[in-house]
């Protein structure tokens, strides 16, 4: 009995060793991460500007997509409805 208290005091004077150094890890986890991504940042202060949009119309984007889609070599196709026939017709 003597000895398994000794053995328990031992591994909980250890195990309190072990725990005591997991919050220093702990305290600067994800700093390199979120220093990485606060440097990919361009103008941090763009959101509060409050810039209108510029806007285009849909003919105008339109256009513009065929041009590019011509300047490639390919043409934009129209997509065309499928034909479906039913017949209702029996074979007797």
């Amino acid at each position: 009995m003597r000895t398994m208290l000794s053995i328990l005091a031992t591994a909980a004077v250890t195990l309190t060793g072990c725990a005591s150094t997991a919050p220093g890890w702990e305290s600067r986890f994800g700093d390199a991460a979120r220093q990485a991504r606060a440097l990919q940042v361009i103008d941090p202060d763009a959101p509060s500007r409050h810039r209108q949009l510029a806007m285009t119309d849909g003919k105008a984007a339109a256009g513009a997509m065929k041009a590019y889609a011509e300047s490639y070599g390919y043409a934009v196709q129209e997509a065309k409805q499928p034909a479906l026939s039913i017949s209702t017709t029996s074979g007797r």
